[in-house]
Protein backbone atom coordinates (compact mmCIF):
# COMPACT_ATOMS: atom_id res chain seq x y z
CA UNK A 1 0.00 0.00 0.00
CA UNK A 2 1.08 3.51 -0.40
CA UNK A 3 2.13 5.50 2.48
CA UNK A 4 0.95 9.20 1.90
CA UNK A 5 3.58 10.90 4.25
CA UNK A 6 5.72 9.65 1.69
CA UNK A 7 3.63 10.79 -1.36
CA UNK A 8 3.17 14.29 0.30
CA UNK A 9 7.55 14.51 0.63
CA UNK A 10 8.42 17.52 -1.18
CA UNK A 11 11.76 16.16 -1.83
CA UNK A 12 10.52 13.75 -4.23
CA UNK A 13 10.83 13.76 -7.86
CA UNK A 14 6.77 14.42 -9.18
CA UNK A 15 6.36 13.93 -13.01
CA UNK A 16 2.74 16.12 -13.85
CA UNK A 17 0.44 15.58 -16.54
CA UNK A 18 1.02 16.28 -19.55
CA UNK A 19 -2.40 15.95 -22.29
CA UNK A 20 -4.99 16.48 -19.11
CA UNK A 21 -7.67 18.67 -20.56
CA UNK A 22 -6.29 17.04 -23.81
CA UNK A 23 -6.91 13.71 -24.41
CA UNK A 24 -8.52 13.17 -21.19
CA UNK A 25 -10.27 15.44 -18.71
CA UNK A 26 -8.47 17.94 -16.97
CA UNK A 27 -10.13 17.73 -13.30
CA UNK A 28 -11.06 15.65 -10.92
CA UNK A 29 -14.88 15.40 -11.18
CA UNK A 30 -15.23 15.44 -14.51
CA UNK A 31 -12.28 12.37 -15.03
CA UNK A 32 -14.68 10.31 -12.50
CA UNK A 33 -18.17 11.32 -14.43
CA UNK A 34 -16.41 10.27 -17.62
CA UNK A 35 -15.11 6.83 -16.14
CA UNK A 36 -18.47 6.21 -14.66
CA UNK A 37 -20.01 6.58 -18.44
CA UNK A 38 -18.10 4.43 -19.64
CA UNK A 39 -18.13 1.85 -16.89
CA UNK A 40 -21.92 2.38 -17.25
CA UNK A 41 -21.74 1.18 -20.69
CA UNK A 42 -20.46 -2.00 -20.09
CA UNK A 43 -22.71 -4.77 -21.43
CA UNK A 44 -20.67 -8.09 -20.20
CA UNK A 45 -20.56 -10.07 -23.76
CA UNK A 46 -17.34 -11.18 -22.11
CA UNK A 47 -17.10 -12.58 -19.25
CA UNK A 48 -14.55 -11.98 -16.68
CA UNK A 49 -11.25 -13.82 -17.31
CA UNK A 50 -9.12 -12.53 -14.32
CA UNK A 51 -6.66 -11.06 -16.14
CA UNK A 52 -2.68 -11.34 -16.01
CA UNK A 53 -2.75 -8.45 -18.29
CA UNK A 54 -4.57 -6.49 -20.56
CA UNK A 55 -3.58 -4.63 -23.67
CA UNK A 56 -5.49 -1.49 -24.41
CA UNK A 57 -4.99 1.96 -26.63
CA UNK A 58 -3.77 4.90 -25.11
CA UNK A 59 -5.98 7.45 -27.97
CA UNK A 60 -7.90 10.25 -26.36
CA UNK A 61 -10.67 8.97 -24.14
CA UNK A 62 -13.42 10.11 -26.65
CA UNK A 63 -12.55 7.50 -28.88
CA UNK A 64 -11.31 4.89 -26.85
CA UNK A 65 -12.64 5.23 -23.39
CA UNK A 66 -15.29 2.38 -23.90
CA UNK A 67 -12.49 -0.25 -24.51
CA UNK A 68 -10.53 1.56 -21.60
CA UNK A 69 -13.55 0.44 -19.38
CA UNK A 70 -14.25 -2.66 -20.81
CA UNK A 71 -10.66 -4.03 -20.39
CA UNK A 72 -10.64 -2.58 -16.70
CA UNK A 73 -13.99 -3.99 -15.62
CA UNK A 74 -11.99 -7.04 -15.93
CA UNK A 75 -10.01 -7.20 -13.02
CA UNK A 76 -12.51 -6.98 -10.74
CA UNK A 77 -12.24 -8.99 -7.68
CA UNK A 78 -7.80 -9.53 -8.09
CA UNK A 79 -6.26 -7.87 -5.41
CA UNK A 80 -3.53 -5.61 -7.07
CA UNK A 81 -0.22 -4.60 -5.29
CA UNK A 82 2.01 -2.90 -8.32
CA UNK A 83 0.70 -2.26 -11.81
CA UNK A 84 3.66 -2.70 -14.32
CA UNK A 85 2.75 -0.19 -17.49
CA UNK A 86 4.66 -1.08 -21.33
CA UNK A 87 4.42 1.42 -23.63
CA UNK A 88 6.32 2.86 -27.05
CA UNK A 89 7.95 6.58 -27.30
CA UNK A 90 5.89 8.54 -30.07
CA UNK A 91 8.54 11.34 -30.30
CA UNK A 92 11.99 10.61 -28.59
CA UNK A 93 13.55 8.44 -30.65
CA UNK A 94 16.37 7.37 -28.75
CA UNK A 95 17.55 3.52 -28.78
CA UNK A 96 16.50 1.44 -25.64
CA UNK A 97 13.99 0.92 -22.70
CA UNK A 98 13.69 3.47 -20.35
CA UNK A 99 12.18 3.52 -16.59
CA UNK A 100 11.23 6.12 -14.78
CA UNK A 101 13.58 8.00 -12.19
CA UNK A 102 10.66 9.80 -11.06
CA UNK A 103 9.42 9.05 -7.59
CA UNK A 104 5.58 9.75 -8.16
CA UNK A 105 3.18 10.51 -11.58
CA UNK A 106 0.56 12.90 -10.79
CA UNK A 107 -2.81 11.89 -11.90
CA UNK A 108 -5.87 15.50 -11.49
CA UNK A 109 -7.50 12.41 -9.05
CA UNK A 110 -4.40 11.89 -6.48
CA UNK A 111 -0.75 10.75 -6.94
CA UNK A 112 0.50 7.03 -8.10
CA UNK A 113 4.06 5.75 -6.09
CA UNK A 114 6.44 4.48 -8.74
CA UNK A 115 7.87 0.98 -6.87
CA UNK A 116 11.43 2.20 -6.29
CA UNK A 117 12.16 -1.14 -5.30
CA UNK A 118 10.83 -2.88 -8.81
CA UNK A 119 12.57 -0.62 -10.62
CA UNK A 120 16.12 -1.30 -9.29
CA UNK A 121 15.26 -5.25 -9.99
CA UNK A 122 14.72 -4.59 -13.27
CA UNK A 123 17.94 -2.54 -14.08
CA UNK A 124 20.40 -4.97 -12.30
CA UNK A 125 18.83 -7.36 -14.52
CA UNK A 126 19.98 -6.36 -17.80
CA UNK A 127 21.72 -3.32 -19.25
CA UNK A 128 18.95 -2.75 -22.13
CA UNK A 129 16.67 -0.90 -19.67
CA UNK A 130 18.10 2.32 -18.52
CA UNK A 131 16.89 4.71 -16.25
CA UNK A 132 16.02 8.41 -18.02
CA UNK A 133 13.36 10.72 -16.94
CA UNK A 134 13.51 12.65 -20.27
CA UNK A 135 11.17 10.10 -22.49
CA UNK A 136 8.62 9.52 -19.75
CA UNK A 137 8.07 13.74 -18.86
CA UNK A 138 7.53 14.01 -22.84
CA UNK A 139 5.21 10.74 -23.54
CA UNK A 140 1.43 10.73 -23.07
CA UNK A 141 0.65 7.03 -23.60
CA UNK A 142 1.17 5.94 -20.46
CA UNK A 143 -0.20 9.02 -18.73
CA UNK A 144 -3.74 8.47 -20.60
CA UNK A 145 -4.02 5.39 -18.68
CA UNK A 146 -2.74 7.02 -15.05
CA UNK A 147 -6.62 7.94 -13.95
CA UNK A 148 -8.14 4.65 -14.91
CA UNK A 149 -5.24 2.85 -12.79
CA UNK A 150 -6.05 5.25 -9.59
CA UNK A 151 -9.45 4.40 -9.33
CA UNK A 152 -9.65 0.32 -10.60
CA UNK A 153 -6.69 -0.34 -8.42
CA UNK A 154 -6.22 1.84 -5.11
CA UNK A 155 -3.37 1.88 -3.62
CA UNK A 156 -1.30 0.38 -5.98
CA UNK A 157 2.00 1.15 -7.33
CA UNK A 158 3.29 1.28 -11.14
CA UNK A 159 6.66 0.75 -12.47
CA UNK A 160 6.33 2.45 -15.76
CA UNK A 161 8.25 1.22 -18.67
CA UNK A 162 8.94 3.09 -22.09
CA UNK A 163 10.21 1.43 -25.29
CA UNK A 164 11.63 3.37 -27.40
CA UNK A 165 13.95 1.80 -30.93
CA UNK A 166 15.25 -1.25 -30.45
CA UNK A 167 16.91 -4.02 -31.41
CA UNK A 168 15.74 -7.76 -30.97
CA UNK A 169 18.19 -8.26 -28.12
CA UNK A 170 16.61 -5.54 -26.24
CA UNK A 171 13.19 -6.93 -26.35
CA UNK A 172 14.62 -10.62 -25.30
CA UNK A 173 16.37 -8.98 -22.72
CA UNK A 174 12.99 -7.01 -21.16
CA UNK A 175 11.11 -10.52 -21.56
CA UNK A 176 13.72 -11.85 -19.25
CA UNK A 177 13.54 -8.79 -17.12
CA UNK A 178 9.99 -9.31 -16.16
CA UNK A 179 10.51 -13.10 -15.99
CA UNK A 180 12.97 -12.62 -12.88
CA UNK A 181 11.43 -9.62 -11.22
CA UNK A 182 7.63 -10.72 -11.64
CA UNK A 183 7.22 -14.32 -11.61
CA UNK A 184 7.13 -14.52 -7.67
CA UNK A 185 4.36 -12.23 -7.60
CA UNK A 186 2.30 -12.36 -10.08
CA UNK A 187 -1.24 -12.76 -8.17
CA UNK A 188 -0.66 -8.68 -7.15
CA UNK A 189 0.51 -7.13 -10.23
CA UNK A 190 -1.05 -6.51 -13.52
CA UNK A 191 0.35 -5.90 -16.44
CA UNK A 192 -1.09 -2.93 -18.83
CA UNK A 193 0.38 -2.92 -22.08
CA UNK A 194 -0.75 -0.06 -24.38
CA UNK A 195 -0.33 -0.22 -28.30
CA UNK A 196 -2.88 0.74 -31.52
CA UNK A 197 -3.52 -1.95 -33.57
CA UNK A 198 -2.43 0.57 -36.99
CA UNK A 199 -0.95 3.65 -37.51
CA UNK A 200 -2.23 5.81 -39.93
CA UNK A 201 -2.70 4.36 -43.53
CA UNK A 202 -5.23 4.37 -46.08
CA UNK A 203 -8.29 2.36 -45.12
CA UNK A 204 -7.52 -1.24 -46.38
CA UNK A 205 -4.24 -0.89 -45.81
CA UNK A 206 -4.68 0.05 -41.81
CA UNK A 207 -7.61 -2.88 -42.11
CA UNK A 208 -5.47 -5.35 -43.15
CA UNK A 209 -2.47 -4.28 -40.69
CA UNK A 210 -4.65 -4.47 -37.98
CA UNK A 211 -5.76 -7.64 -38.80
CA UNK A 212 -2.51 -9.33 -38.92
CA UNK A 213 -1.56 -8.09 -35.96
CA UNK A 214 -4.52 -9.10 -34.01
CA UNK A 215 -4.02 -12.64 -35.40
CA UNK A 216 -0.53 -12.83 -34.39
CA UNK A 217 -1.03 -11.40 -30.84
CA UNK A 218 -3.57 -13.91 -30.52
CA UNK A 219 -1.63 -16.80 -31.30
CA UNK A 220 1.45 -15.36 -29.66
CA UNK A 221 3.65 -15.29 -32.37
CA UNK A 222 5.91 -13.15 -31.03
CA UNK A 223 9.36 -13.54 -33.05
CA UNK A 224 7.11 -12.25 -35.47
CA UNK A 225 5.55 -9.81 -34.40
CA UNK A 226 9.38 -8.07 -33.62
CA UNK A 227 10.32 -9.25 -37.07
CA UNK A 228 7.15 -7.48 -38.97
CA UNK A 229 7.39 -4.68 -36.57
CA UNK A 230 11.08 -3.73 -37.30
CA UNK A 231 10.24 -4.28 -41.49
CA UNK A 232 7.51 -1.80 -41.07
CA UNK A 233 4.82 -4.54 -42.28
CA UNK A 234 2.63 -4.06 -39.42
CA UNK A 235 2.26 -0.51 -37.84
CA UNK A 236 1.31 -0.88 -33.94
CA UNK A 237 3.15 1.75 -32.03
CA UNK A 238 3.55 -0.80 -28.86
CA UNK A 239 4.10 -3.92 -30.92
CA UNK A 240 7.53 -4.41 -29.43
CA UNK A 241 5.99 -4.02 -25.82
CA UNK A 242 3.58 -6.52 -26.43
CA UNK A 243 5.80 -9.31 -27.83
CA UNK A 244 8.51 -8.55 -24.96
CA UNK A 245 5.72 -9.54 -22.35
CA UNK A 246 3.84 -12.73 -24.57
CA UNK A 247 6.92 -13.87 -24.91
CA UNK A 248 6.85 -14.15 -20.98
CA UNK A 249 7.11 -17.92 -19.52
CA UNK A 250 6.68 -16.94 -15.62
CA UNK A 251 7.00 -19.99 -13.41
CA UNK A 252 4.98 -19.09 -10.37
CA UNK A 253 3.10 -21.01 -7.68
CA UNK A 254 0.43 -18.12 -8.55
CA UNK A 255 -0.17 -19.81 -12.14
CA UNK A 256 0.34 -23.62 -11.29
CA UNK A 257 -2.34 -24.34 -12.92
CA UNK A 258 -2.28 -23.16 -15.91
CA UNK A 259 -1.11 -25.60 -19.10
CA UNK A 260 2.25 -24.04 -18.98
CA UNK A 261 2.67 -22.59 -15.93
CA UNK A 262 2.95 -19.08 -17.57
CA UNK A 263 2.00 -16.49 -19.81
CA UNK A 264 0.28 -19.10 -21.87
CA UNK A 265 -3.81 -18.34 -22.72
CA UNK A 266 -5.21 -17.03 -26.18
CA UNK A 267 -5.11 -13.14 -25.96
CA UNK A 268 -9.34 -12.42 -25.38
CA UNK A 269 -10.63 -9.62 -27.35
CA UNK A 270 -12.95 -7.47 -25.59
CA UNK A 271 -13.82 -4.79 -28.47
CA UNK A 272 -12.48 -3.09 -31.15
CA UNK A 273 -11.96 0.67 -32.16
CA UNK A 274 -11.38 2.20 -35.29
CA UNK A 275 -11.48 6.10 -36.28
CA UNK A 276 -11.32 8.65 -39.46
CA UNK A 277 -10.00 11.73 -40.03
CA UNK A 278 -12.90 13.95 -42.62
CA UNK A 279 -11.94 17.39 -42.93
CA UNK A 280 -10.29 18.01 -39.67
CA UNK A 281 -12.86 16.15 -37.69
CA UNK A 282 -12.14 13.02 -36.18
CA UNK A 283 -14.81 10.26 -35.97
CA UNK A 284 -14.79 7.21 -33.89
CA UNK A 285 -16.61 3.68 -33.97
CA UNK A 286 -16.69 0.54 -31.82
CA UNK A 287 -16.95 -1.89 -34.60
CA UNK A 288 -14.29 -3.35 -36.83
CA UNK A 289 -14.71 -2.04 -40.72
CA UNK A 290 -12.88 -2.02 -43.02
CA UNK A 291 -12.62 1.97 -44.31
CA UNK A 292 -10.61 3.71 -41.32
CA UNK A 293 -7.37 4.75 -40.98
CA UNK A 294 -6.82 3.97 -37.46
CA UNK A 295 -7.48 1.19 -35.28
CA UNK A 296 -7.40 -0.18 -31.28
CA UNK A 297 -8.73 -2.76 -29.65
CA UNK A 298 -8.40 -3.94 -25.70
CA UNK A 299 -7.77 -7.30 -25.11
CA UNK A 300 -7.49 -9.42 -21.88
CA UNK A 301 -4.69 -12.14 -20.81
CA UNK A 302 -5.72 -14.19 -18.57
CA UNK A 303 -3.85 -15.30 -15.53
CA UNK A 304 -4.41 -18.98 -15.63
Amino acid sequence: MIDIDILNDSTMKRRTPIVAGIFYPETEAEIRAVIQKYQSMNDDTVGPCKPLAIIVPHAAWDITGQLLARAFHQIQGRHINQVVLIGPLHEWHEEGIFVSDSDVFETPLGDLSVNRDKIDELLSCTTAIEINDIPHLSEHCLEVLLPWIYTSCPGASIIPILVGAYRTSHIHSLTRALELTFADCLDTTLFVITTNLSAHFDDTEAFEQSKLFLNMLQERKTEEIVSLSKSFQISACGAAGVAAFLACNFRSEALSDSPAAGVSNKPVILGQASIRTEKGKTSSVLLEEPDKSVHYAALCVPMR
